[in-house]
């Protein structure tokens, strides 16, 4: 569903009552202008879910009571909650007390190198130039969908990257190998993953591209015989790299500007991260025969450390499995 949705495509089995009353709401929500069509989407289909389990949205009681007892996990919950608050103040009711869901944190799945390079190895082109992209540049998934051929520069091996979620543009530099598969694939049209080229359609799109993902993930981890496989989403390849970036640089600032963090404090959970998933003072050591070759091995992460005789030493943390 995009910036525009109709009735037919959240309320299916629903009555005429409840899909007009969703189709207000959407309209209501996206005259806001703090409501990107990503968040409408989500606040519908989590009201559609509480309809459809036969609770009446006009008694507040009865949602309140759904979700103490539904099993949904907190960040559901917490939307619902902010989905029905949106739909009384449509209707103009207030001074309904509503309880605060106390979300528990978690920090993030990060796989080690290998599972995340075999993971890349096993897909197709197109898919695998997406996630090499998401493991180069720590970006949202989203912010790579939305990229353009423009964005891309050749000559210096980075994309510009337009911001999700009200963080800061960056220009990220990109493996040469990346590069060079990134401009293999066909170029139809303005975007670069996007078929249709229409904003409007960007998340149903990527909804669509990362169900595809799921399936591959699943086949991968199955022939390898490696459950942990199943747990890398999208958005793993994002705390992956942050967590690297940081163990390689013990530069908080530097992860900050990779991520387009605005508030430092979403960056510090990468601090402790690294300090649990890197090997304690284990690398793995390469040499660089050229220069080419030791630019090349820098974009993916190696630090340099000595020029010798077998060539330019380079090491990268180990991270654990």
């Amino acid at each position: 569903m995009g910036s525009n949705p109709t009735p037919r495509t959240f309320t299916t089995h629903l009555n005429f009552h409840w899909k007009s009353e969703l189709f207000r709401l959407a309209a209501f929500l996206q005259s806001r202008t703090s409501n990107k069509p990503a968040t409408v989407d989500r606040k519908i289909k989590t009201l559609c879910s509480i309809i459809k389990k036969g609770v009446d949205l006009s008694d507040p009681e009865a949602v309140v009571a759904f979700l103490n007892s539904c099993g949904w996990a907190e960040g559901t919950k917490q939307i619902a909650l902010d989905a029905y608050r949106d739909y009384l103040a449509m209707h103009g009711i207030t001074g309904i007390q509503l309880p605060k869901i106390r979300r528990t944190h978690r920090l993030p799945f990060i796989p080690s190198e290998a599972e995340v390079q075999a993971l890349i190895s096993s897909v197709r082109l197109r898919l695998g130039v997406f996630l090499r992209l998401l493991m180069d540049t720590a970006a949202r998934p989203i912010e790579i969908w939305r990229l353009k051929w423009a964005d891309v520069d050749p000559g210096n091996s980075c994309i510009t990257i337009t911001p999700a979620k009200y963080s800061q543009p960056r220009r990220l530099r990109i493996s040469r190998e990346t590069l060079n598969l990134l401009l293999a694939l066909p170029k139809r049209g303005e975007y670069i993953f996007s078929p249709s080229g229409k904003p409007e359609r960007f998340h149903n799109e990527l909804e669509h591209f990362a169900r595809n993902f799921c399936k591959v993930r699943k086949r991968v981890a199955e022939r390898l015989l490696n459950p942990r496989i199943n747990l890398i989403s999208l958005r793993t390849f994002r705390h992956w790299k942050a967590t690297l970036e940081y163990a390689r640089t013990k530069d908080i600032l530097h992860v900050k500007e990779l991520l387009g963090h605005v508030n430092i404090q979403n960056t510090l959970k990468y601090v402790h991260l690294a300090k649990t998933v890197m090997k304690e003072q284990e690398y793995d050591v390469i040499f660089a025969q050229d220069r080419e070759t030791l630019k090349a091995k820098l974009a993916e992460g190696y630090e340099y450390v000595a020029k010798t005789e077998w060539g330019y030493c380079l090491r990268k943390p180990k991270m654990s499995v």
